[in-house]
């Protein structure tokens, strides 16, 4: 059994190298040559996980690579159900479809991961908005909500590693601890921050400084009919 930061590492290493494969023989995306940040991102994911959910999740990257799959690019193909979805179909035959079972923990473990964040959006506006937006319903212009690219990744999981992950969640939740802010805590701290508030300040300081306003829609409410324009005038459900 690997200790917990080489399991870690482990799984950030494999993860590169199938990034590395992604648009194989086309153009290379900026972040494909930036390694530091990939794992800094990466990481801050994968220290907040059990050690069971993450050794499982590193037995799904084995397995992927010995039946020459690619779970990073599968990823991409999930998404493109709401972002592109015509590419989704014809792409999304040439790849292993979750089961039924596996489907509906990763729906769970998306919906329970989406209201923890919405309270983060809440919380931490400079922070949160300065990243993607939260619903699918807010995919546009080539912008990925934090849903489409949680579920997206979600349902390339083996049963196996979502029902450990969800496992881990809901232990966190009966302890009064949220799993994504502490994915947002490990983020801040991969920049240099101490804190959430920290972080959450000295966005706010550079955003009031430049004069310029983010704004992908409904952070604080979500998209519903019952949205406040006076609150909410960005809201594009």
């Amino acid at each position: 059994m690997l200790a917990r930061k080489e399991t870690v590492d482990e799984i950030v290493s494999r993860e590169w190298n199938m990034f590395q494969a992604v648009n194989e023989g086309g153009a290379r995306a900026d972040c494909q040559d930036d390694r530091v940040t990939f794992d800094g991102m990466r990481r801050g994911q994968f220290d907040a996980w059990s050690q069971e959910a993450a050794e499982s999740y590193l037995g799904d990257l084995e397995a992927a690579e010995g039946a020459g799959r690619n779970l990073v690019a599968e990823k991409y193909i999930h998404m493109m159900k709401t972002t592109e979805p015509a590419k989704h179909g014809l792409l999304s035959a040439k790849v292993p479809q979750p089961t039924a079972a596996a489907r509906a923990l990763a729906e769970e473990l998306s919906g329970k991961l989406l209201v923890q964040t919405r309270e983060l959006f809440g919380n931490y506006p400079y922070v949160t908005g300065s990243g993607r937006p939260l619903y699918a319903t807010q995919d546009f212009g080539g912008v990925t909500s934090i849903e489409t690219y949680q579920l997206g990744e979600l349902l390339t999981y083996s049963e196996r590693t979502l029902g450990a992950l969800l496992r881990h969640v809901e232990t966190l939740e009966g302890e009064g601890v949220s799993f994504a802010r502490e994915v947002l805590v490990n983020s801040a701290s991969f920049y240099g921050y101490k804190s959430l508030d920290e972080a959450e300040a000295a966005t706010k300081e550079r955003i009031d400084a430049i004069g310029f306003e983010f704004s992908y829609g409904c952070q604080a409410c979500g998209p519903c009919d019952s949205c406040n324009p006076a609150s909410c005038a960005g809201c594009r459900a």
